[in-house]
């Protein structure tokens, strides 16, 4: 994942944007764990109990939005807010795009991809 350009709160932003990709098909793959892992492994938080209880957040907001498309869709607004350029926004839609690369499930990981897109103004 090319992180470069994402602040610390861009990376916490990316980290929902891609846990919700990992829960979107209900495929938790070990492969989609790691890349999650290697985005938190960039993001400095004052302890570690402040970055799972981070991450911990990050997985229930993740299962809270997924209940219908209109839901995932103003999550995803809300995400789009904290990327203010197009670089990042392509940037954070190409890291979702490699962690759903990981299983096979197209049609739930293209409309959530779709969504992104639109949202994003890509």
């Amino acid at each position: 994942m090319n992180l470069t350009g994402f602040n610390d709160q861009q990376k916490q932003t990316l980290l929902d944007l891609l846990v919700i990709g990992m829960y979107a098909n209900g495929n938790l793959a070990n492969a989609k764990e790691a890349k999650i892992e290697s985005v938190v492994n960039t993001i400095k938080f004052p302890s570690d109990s402040a970055r799972d209880k981070f991450l911990d957040a990050s997985f229930t907001r993740a299962r809270q939005h997924l209940g219908s498309p209109q839901v995932t869709r103003d999550f995803v607004a809300d995400i789009a807010r904290h990327f203010p350029t197009q670089d990042i926004r392509q940037k954070a839609c190409n890291d979702l795009e490699e962690l759903l690369s990981t299983d096979q499930d197209a049609q739930k990981d293209s409309q959530l991809l779709a969504i992104v897109r639109e949202e994003f103004k890509l």
